[in-house]
Order: structure tokens, then sequence, then C-alpha cells
């Protein structure tokens, strides 16, 4: 199946913008990606960097300053159009498609989880992911304008928690702004117009956008399930908001505090760390489940080791798409068994215990 994407720019009149004085509104980028209707196969498959259109050009130059070769990345193949049109549903005579909101991880851009994305619309979902202006390493506006990541946020400190909560209150205003522009989307995009179902919305975060999602849950009655990707778990807080919405949270291969220590992380960084998995587990009410990624690591849940040619990255990231589409479909869908299947039988990964150790 095809994929198409398209950009929109969101703007948020009730906020200024919180990273400068400069008289503006909050504005960020979301990529829409959606199933699309048959390719023209006479055409050359899109090749990866066409999925930061409108800015390939600054995600290039980007890759290049970090050391990727640019003709490597560019002989990646993709299925993914750009402004393709959007299929007609087709789930068991459905009219509109369920949706999944995808938060990235600190600095990451918003494309950067093709491989997540692309099981999930092969699944059958819409999935938009949620940009962060001045916080994501690039941001391109449709009109040309490039704004980087502000310099006082790439030499950010990991204790400077006044910062690091402010960033994380932005990442929350704006998802909980897309779940409100859902229903204006329905009705008023010329892509979407009726094809949203707002009745089936998940929503899945990287990292600091893992503990956005947390976050949101504790507001949003509109999210039926959520997918919690190697989370910021020391950034959960201390307020225990009781969560009834199935919650998936997925662990790197250092999952308890000794494995953590071993990776080289602080004693304070893994104690807080174990400390908001054991407060996850306490404040979801509804159906939960822990797993480790075997060999994983951080980034393993992004694109990001695709720029750096690491071997082992397809298997995880088949797996990792997979078990997040299977949820998504059990616990928004309501397509039952299909994600508890999937755990019982993957051999890449391990049902944890709060404390991150092997339930079995």
């Amino acid at each position: 199946m095809p994929i198409g994407r398209a950009t929109r720019l969101l703007t948020d009149v009730d906020r200024a913008n919180p990273f400068a004085s400069d008289g503006e509104f909050r504005r960020f980028m979301v990529s829409i990606y959606y199933p699309s209707a048959q390719a023209d196969a006479t055409l050359p498959l899109p090749v990866y960097p066409q999925l930061f259109e409108p800015g390939q050009a600054a995600a290039l130059a980007f890759l290049r300053s970090n050391g990727v070769d640019p003709a490597y990345i560019a002989s990646l193949q993709t299925d993914i159009y750009n402004e393709a049109e959007l299929a007609d549903a087709n789930l068991e005579n459905a009219a509109s498609y369920p949706i999944v909101i995808l938060s990235p991880a600190f600095g990451i851009e918003r494309d950067m989880y093709s491989f997540a994305v692309r099981k999930l619309v092969r699944s059958g979902f819409i999935v938009l992911t949620v940009g962060a202006t001045y916080e994501s390493v690039f941001t391109v506006f449709p009109d040309g304008e490039k704004i980087a990541q502000l310099p006082s946020l790439t030499n950010l400190q990991l204790t400077d928690w006044q910062s690091w909560n402010s960033l994380l209150e932005v990442r929350v205003q704006d998802l909980t702004f897309v779940l409100n522009q859902l229903e204006v989307m329905n009705k008023q995009d010329a892509l979407l117009r009726n094809r949203l179902n707002l009745q089936q919305v998940g929503i899945a975060g990287h990292s600091l956008g893992g503990a956005a999602v947390y976050h949101v849950l504790g507001r949003s009655s509109a999210v039926k399930a959520a997918a919690l990707l190697d989370p910021s778990l020391h950034m959960l807080g201390s307020v225990s908001v009781q969560v009834t919405s199935p919650v998936l949270l997925m662990r790197q291969n250092a999952s308890t505090y000794e494995m953590l220590l071993s990776s080289g992380w602080s004693e304070s960084l893994a104690s807080e760390t174990i400390a908001g998995q054991r407060q996850l587990a306490d404040v979801l009410t509804g159906y939960q489940c822990f797993v480790r990624i075997h060999g994983a690591n951080h980034l393993s849940f992004s694109d990001v080791p695709l720029f750096m040619s690491d071997a082992g990255i397809a298997k995880k990231h088949e797996l990792i798409g997979t078990v997040i589409a299977d949820f998504m479909k059990e616990h928004v869908c309501g397509a039952a068994g299909q994600f508890a299947k999937r755990v019982q039988t993957s051999a890449g990964l391990s049902v944890i215990r709060s404390d991150g150790h092997s339930a079995s």
C-alpha cells in the first residue's frame, strides 16, 4: 500500500510564542500520513529525504553536519508520496479512519519515525506527527522560513529541571491543541474532511514526547489508548492522576536500575527513572503492558539508527512498529486479541514488571 504525506502549519492564537517575545502566536508543523490510492508504477520510488519537505535542504544540511553521508540517505527508498490522494477507507465498511498522534523525542524532527508511521498507516490509521518549533533540530514552514533549535536548548543540561519542565508543558499544550483541532480538520481540511474517526484516537510519544503523552492522558478524555516509547520517566511529576486509558510502555533493553547504571547512567537519573516507572504502574487503573525490546537503546525508537547504517535496526524497527500497530488496533479499534497474541509470541521482547525485571 502506498502512503501519502501532507503537512499543515498549526497556529494556536490563544498562546503567545513561548520561546521568544516576538508578538507571534505558538506555531508548529504537523505531518499527516495516510493510506493512499495506487501509485503510478512508471514513477521512481520516493527517497528518504523527501519526507522532510518543505525542509529537505535543511534536513540534508543538518544530517551532513552530523557526519551522515547524504548519498546514503538519498539511496534509501520509501513508499511515502508527498501530497498523494487519500484512499477510501476500507475498514469493515467504515467511512473514516482511526487516528494516531505521535510526539517525537527532544530535538528529533517529527518525520524521523517513518518505520512506525508506515506500520500504523498500513494497519488503517491516519497518523499525525507533531513538530516542536525552536526545540526540534530544525523546522521549516510552508513559506520557506527556517527555525533552528535554540542554542540554549542545544546545550541544555539534564539537571536544568526548570527548563525541561517548561519544554514539557509546551509539548503538553501542543498535543492538547492538536487533539482539539481534529474536529476542525474533520470539518474543514480539504484532505481530511469527513475522513477522521474522532471516536478512535490513539497517541504515542518517544522520550520527552512520551512524558508529554502521559500528562495529556491526565487532562484529556479524547484518547482511547497510548503508547509510551522509552519515555522520560523521570519527568512524570509528583502529582499522580489516575489514568484509565490502556497504556503500552516500551523500554529500551536497559529497563532496570542496575542495567541503567551499567549503561553509564548516573545514580540519580537511574533512580528517578525507575521511580517513574513504578509510579506509572501505580496510576494506571486500566489495561497496562510494560515490555522491553531486546538490544534496543533510546534512539532505536526513531529513524536515527538508519542514518548510521545500523545493521541490526531493521529487525528492531519491524518488531517495535508491529507491536505499536497491534496495540493501537486492539485498544483503539477493538481488534481483540491481536496485541496480546503478538506480545506472547514475539522473541525480541520481554514483558517486564514495574521495576524493569522480567515478569516471567
